[in-house]
């Protein structure tokens, strides 16, 4: 195997104390809090202030969890996206309730739909149970004409012949 020749650059990493990190957040914060004060008229009635980089942790300390190191400012666009993957994928609790409203929903309807055509199924068995006792009713009534046919055929034969 061979080396990685000088000319070839290898990404360093630094590491960068949690304190260095806190200061980060509070200087973008800051920033963002200036550019929201400077530039009011891009700012909408009713929008909420920007998220704040940092949560807080139980000790009251910011505690740094998803901001980039300064090494990795250039990736800043895919981790932009990379948050908001993360934060469609992540349920929150008003989310979940209304994909659970949705899911209920739609179950209610699928059931409510198979009651819809098995009443409109039973509906038509009604139909046709009543059309097939009809048609027995007239096989019937037919049968007895066709016996009161053949008794006066008979008889009419018997009177003939006397």
């Amino acid at each position: 195997m061979s080396r990685p020749s000088s000319s070839q650059t290898t990404p360093q990493f630094y590491r960068v104390s949690d304190r260095d990190l806190t200061e980060i957040e509070l200087h973008s914060v800051d920033s963002i809090n200036d550019l929201h004060r400077t530039h009011g008229e891009h700012s909408h009635k009713g929008m909420r202030p920007p998220r704040p980089a940092y949560t807080p942790s139980l000790n009251g300390n910011p505690c740094a969890c998803e901001v980039p190191a300064p090494s990795q400012t250039g990736h800043a666009g895919s981790i932009k996206w990379q948050r908001r993957l993360q934060e469609m994928l992540t349920p929150s609790s008003s989310r979940a309730y209304a994909m659970g409203c949705a899911i209920i929903t739609l179950l209610l309807l699928t059931v409510l739909l198979i009651f819809y055509f098995l009443v409109q199924q039973g509906g038509a068995i009604r139909m046709l149970t009543e059309a097939v006792r009809e048609k027995e009713a007239a096989a019937t009534e037919l049968s007895l004409l066709i016996q009161e046919l053949q008794a006066l055929r008979h008889n009419l034969t018997a009177t003939r012949g006397a």
